[in-house]
């Protein structure tokens, strides 16, 4: 039996527990079932522990600690008999435990932390002194350049049938990303890695900004947001919106309707090619990532408009933006994407030339 297997199953009894629980009684019932099939998959996979990477091996002690310490906890609460403790043992904490372990399977056979859809990405670029960035850079990095030209680019674009752990969350599958980022590389292995950095990534679900923020340590913030496309015979005017305090924020972008392709070693390349993202944790730590998608193709950009205040979106380092115009503007047709799970990056580990 494969470990895709085993997650098929934990995901079927997982989720028949979840719906019975609208009938209470149904479905405390059914968690008793639930439990023993997750102990006998976790049996399963200290067996075949052999298979797993040293992180997944470490989350799988912690289910069987979690599941041994409720045990003791339950043997506890029979003795004492209260009924919140009762209600705590026997179903509370044991339904967090199958949550958290529902997750270790979905993850045990894939190293993707997110799977979704990149569309419509609008790409404001602008040429920046690399001095404003210097703090910014993550240890082990520097800044990447085109032509001799440092960049930063202003970024909206939608994120569609998105899947966290292989899971679609109700009401956080379609919405809008704004960020602001800049280029940096890494040199591992005899090879460069491109990647990005991002400023700030503003999005309208709190959820996300949490679990970005506290998992992968990023950048997020949470304000209300809108996007609107507008169809015309020959064009398309893509717009995305934040509210910042009492004042609506826009970028807008009008395109022909047909996407070409991207030049090689071109200006558009170099925006849209970077796979990996690296966050600065602090002066001797980096979290990595990989993010995986095909190369994209572009709408020709023929006219743009941007109404933003950098002071108060981005802050004072990224004032001078409200006042400078984009050196390129493009906007990228987007494709399927996948970001891997994080890695932190020691100061040792680090190497650059």
């Amino acid at each position: 039996m494969t470990l895709s297997t085993l997650h098929k199953i934990n995901k079927i009894f997982y989720f028949t527990t979840l719906a019975l629980y609208l009938f209470v009684y149904f479905g405390m019932m059914f968690q008793i079932i639930l439990g023993i099939v997750q102990v006998i998959i976790g049996f399963t996979l200290l067996i075949r522990r052999d298979e797993l990477s040293k992180t997944k091996k470490t989350k799988l002690i912690i289910y069987w600690i979690l599941v041994i310490m409720v045990f003791f906890l339950i043997l506890i609460s029979l003795k004492f008999q209260y009924v919140i403790s009762n209600l705590l043992f026997f179903f509370v904490f044991p339904m967090a435990i199958a949550t958290y372990f529902y997750f270790l399977t979905a993850n045990i056979t894939s190293d993707s932390f997110l799977k979704a859809e990149w569309e419509n990405l609008a790409l404001f670029n602008y040429e920046i002194d690399a001095k404003i960035l210097e703090k910014y850079i993550p240890a082990g990095t520097e800044i990447d350049t085109w032509n001799n030209k440092c960049y930063a680019s202003l970024v909206g674009f939608m994120f569609k049938n998105t899947k966290v752990i292989g899971v679609k969350f109700p009401f956080h599958i379609n919405f809008e990303e704004v960020n602001l980022r800049f280029y940096v590389k890494r040199f591992e292995n005899g090879e460069w890695k491109r990647g990005v950095v991002f400023i700030k990534e503003i999005v309208p679900k709190k959820a996300i900004t949490l679990i970005a923020n506290t998992l992968y340590q990023e950048h997020y913030e949470t304000q209300q947001m809108d996007h609107e496309i507008i169809e015309k015979k020959n064009t398309s005017t893509f717009i995305y919106e934040w509210k910042n305090a009492d004042k609506w924020n826009t970028i807008q972008v009008e395109t022909k309707k047909n996407p070409t392709e991207i030049e090689p070693d071109s200006e558009a390349e170099f925006i849209t090619e970077h796979y990996f993202g690296y966050t600065k944790i602090d002066k001797d730590t980096t979290f990595e990532y990989e993010v995986q998608h095909p190369r994209w193709e572009q709408y020709e950009v023929v006219n743009h408009q941007i109404d933003i205040d950098f002071l108060k979106t981005y802050g004072l380092d990224f004032e001078f933006l409200q006042t400078t115009q984009p050196t390129s503007v493009f906007l990228a047709k987007g494709s399927e994407i996948k970001v891997k799970n994080k890695q932190k990056l020691k100061l040792s580990e680090l190497v650059t030339i």
